[in-house]
């Protein structure tokens, strides 16, 4: 065994402690607008019209008083920077939110991808409008005319927008039913709203209302096709969307053999708390005995499916797989301890959509202090919808942001339906936590593959790579060994179900051996740590998870990882330093990793732009190496101090100096558009590059804080870098220690400082 495989090297943390201030120079230039202001004036003056009567021929028990339209932007508008504010505020109409808008221009084939934004507006406001647009050009202000100079559309949304994802052969079932905000009126508008479904024979008693201040009002119910059709031109309607039954994910089991482990020696159990909502657990059963608490939270009875699959979850938290643990074998000591709140089954057994487990969730996640990681392995079943947000991601991603916790949440187990079936299910597209497919092994090669029912990405926008990463879920010719209710039985199973807890019961015991780290931090490192061979894709998402929370805290002294925990606020820059000796020049190739994690506010009613802040990376390899520039030339690049006299000349000459150094990373004015590509509004980002090690002078990272829909709050972030020098001479691990004094090596409580005796 090598040096380095024997010496235990803890990952290095403080390194915000390096952060820096810093300001680049402003640039990019104004798109080019579609039309001219006068030929965007009598478009719009005709669209207004036909909008005026379009709202006068809305039935009254479809409408308030206020009528909610949409103002959709020409394709070259999707930044946040172009909403047409000046337009709202001069017509004096709110915008209430926004989603995704696929459009084809006249006399044209190529179909754009546009954004549409909702705004209440009464017939007056309309009247205002036309007033302004009849006034001469000269009296009304710049930002005006180029605000209606955006504008490609101004109608209502269509049926057809309002209903998605129902298949041609539905006839009933259970939907979902998104309101737009109406905030006094609220009230009202469920009023009628309930009308119109009791009057289409939607029994009253099905539906399910939870409205949130100054966000949507979810509603469900059980409808039928003749209800669907008579709601689809409600006009504060948003969306309306099917959920599917499903009320525990289903347990594939391969076999039950009798060769369960022993439990472990002792009478100690760990003060690490992982949460679990689920169907409950066998807390008799000897693996689970003094690890588990059960939480009374739920009235109801429970049932045998349920604790069958909540035992195996809390197992797969406290041990991971049984697969090396057979009859006569003796299970570890768990390094952290489950708290179980069943939420299932349901008081209403027809809650598909788990309304009331939502609202426990909700309770139980502020009031426990104790807990920072929760564990999710059931949801509504069937894919995502892009133009659609379901109240449980919704929830989980707001109570993330504002109590500071780690969701993981199991992507469900239809990845082997046909597109888009096979699609990750809610709410494991949150984005302010992990959503956690499962890998299988090949059964000839051994090599790690997606399990076939995993489902697969991509995830909505605000964190487009799902899953987020994978952990060992098993499949037929290797499935994965559960604790099961049958006392000294091991359940032999399959299903995300049981991966997703594994990465729970890590981020718990990384979050509890590390005092310093926050759920962020470890949401981050988790991810930083999996390995994917063949870069991000839609099956592994970032990559699978193999190995111990011990291997993932520990370095080498020639692959380094440290972790930056800091917060931004938008249009804000910080210049993160990378460690790296100066005498590491003859290292010959270094491999660089960094993955960056925000946490962000998330909006429903942006379902476009879910994510109200994000971070844009830019990576700076060489401190001395400058761009200069001139107009009609070529820019050149030089070395600030071996080129200092040909830079004097150039000085002298009228160029100009960047700046910052030349960066590795891409073009920083980009459209919209291309920023989505790059999943620049994620809430995680991960770039790895190779290079020479001359080529590496005093390297940095620039984050700049991005904001939007009017989000100004001040953004947590956490970054972990990974440098790999496998020619370096001598220790880069102590070397950077010795040139980085900020820097300290993560201290990791023992095994025995998290273990208390079992009073």
């Amino acid at each position: 065994m090598s040096d380095d495989q024997q010496r235990f090297l803890p990952i290095l943390g403080y390194g915000e402690n390096l952060i820096e201030p810093v300001k680049p120079s402003s640039g990019g230039g104004e798109v080019a607008y579609p039309r001219s202001y006068t030929e965007a004036r009598d478009r719009v003056k005709q669209q207004v019209s036909n909008l005026r009567r379009a709202i006068n021929a809305i039935p009254e028990e479809k409408r308030l008083d206020e009528v909610v339209i949409t103002v959709r932007l020409h394709h070259k508008f999707l930044a946040k920077s172009y909403t047409p504010n000046t337009f709202f505020r001069d017509v004096n109409v709110e915008n209430i939110g926004s989603r995704r808008w696929y459009y084809t221009e006249e006399n044209a084939e190529v179909t754009h991808y546009s954004k549409m934004h909702f705004v209440r507006a009464t017939l007056s406001n309309l009247s205002r409008l036309e007033e302004i647009l009849d006034q001469a050009e000269l009296t009304l202000t710049d930002s005006f005319r180029k605000d209606i100079q955006k504008i490609e559309d101004i109608s209502l949304l269509s049926p057809e927008e309002v209903v998605v994802g129902f298949e041609d052969d539905w006839s009933q079932g259970k939907v979902e039913m998104v309101l737009h905000p109406f905030e006094d009126e609220t009230n009202t508008a469920i009023e009628k709203f309930t009308r119109l479904l009791t009057a289409n024979g939607v029994p009253a008693e099905s539906l399910r209302v939870k409205s949130y201040a100054n966000g949507p009002t979810f509603i469900s119910g059980n409808l039928n096709r003749k209800a669907l059709q008579a709601i689809n031109d409600f006009n504060p309607l948003r969306t309306v969307h099917p959920i599917r039954i499903s009320s525990f994910p289903e347990m594939r089991t391969v076999r039950i053999v009798p060769n369960a482990p022993n439990p472990a020696s002792g009478n100690t159990r760990s003060t690490i708390k992982v949460g679990m909502f689920d169907g409950g657990v066998d807390p008799t059963n000897a693996l689970l005995l003094n690890h588990v608490n059960e939480n009374n939270v739920l009235g109801t009875q429970p049932v045998a499916e349920g604790i069958a699959h909540g035992t195996a979850v809390a197992g797969c938290i406290l041990y991971g797989p049984l697969n090396g643990y057979g009859a006569g074998s003796q299970v570890p000591q768990p390094l952290v301890s489950v708290e179980s709140f069943r939420v299932l089954p349901l008081n209403d057994p027809n809650d598909f959509d788990l309304y009331e487990a939502i609202d426990i969730i909700e309770k139980v996640v502020p009031a426990r202090h104790d807990i920072s990681v929760y564990n999710l392995s059931f949801g509504p079943h069937g894919p995502i919808l892009d133009d659609d947000i379901s109240r449980f991601t919704y929830v989980l991603d707001d109570l993330a942001w504002n109590y500071r916790k780690l969701f993981v949440v199991a992507v469900g187990n239809d990845g082997d339906l046909e597109e888009p079936f096979n699609r990750i299910q809610a709410p494991a597209d949150l984005v302010n936590g992990l959503g956690v497919g499962a890998f299988a092994y090949e059964y000839s090669t051994g090599e790690v593959i997606r399990a076939s029912y995993s489902s697969v990405g991509k995830g909505r926008e605000g964190c487009k790579v799902k899953p987020d990463l994978t952990a060992f879920g098993g499949d037929e010719n290797r499935p994965i060994h559960l604790i099961s209710t049958t006392h000294g039985h091991k359940h032999l199973s399959m299903g995300t179900s049981f991966s997703a807890p594994i990465i729970s019961g890590m981020a718990g015991e990384i979050l509890g051996r590390c005092d310093r780290f926050n759920p962020l931090v470890a949401r981050a490192l988790l991810i930083h740590s999996a390995t994917n061979p063949n870069g991000v894709c839609d099956e592994l998402g970032y990559g699978y998870i193999d190995q111990s929370v011990e291997q993932i805290m520990n370095c080498t002294d020639k692959h380094v990882t440290l972790v930056y925990s800091s917060s931004i606020l938008p249009t804000h820059y910080a210049k993160l330093p990378i460690p790296y000796p100066m005498n590491a020049r003859d290292a010959g190739t270094i491999e660089l990793k960094y993955t960056i994690a925000v946490l962000s506010k998330a909006n429903p009613l942006h379902v476009e732009d879910y994510t109200e802040s994000a971070v844009e990376d830019t990576f700076y390899p060489h401190d001395q190496r400058y761009r200069f520039s001139h107009p009609g030339r070529n820019p050149v690049i030089r070395h600030i101090e071996e080129d200092a006299d040909e830079i004097q000349r150039l000085l002298d000459q009228g160029w100009q100096r960047s700046t910052l150094p030349v960066t590795r990373s891409t073009n920083s004015y980009q459209t919209e558009q291309a920023r989505r590509g790059e999943l620049k509004w994620d809430t995680v980002v991960q770039k790895w590059d190779r290079m020479r090690a001359t080529t590496l002078r005093n390297p940095f990272l620039v984050l700049h804080g991005l904001g939007r829909n009017g989000g100004n709050d001040r953004m947590d972030y956490a970054v972990i870098v990974s440098i790999s020098a496998p020619r370096y001479q001598g220790s880069l691990y102590e070397e950077i220690l010795n040139e980085y004094r900020q820097l300290q090596p993560i201290q990791m409580r023992s095994v025995n400082e998290i273990l208390v005796p079992i009073q």
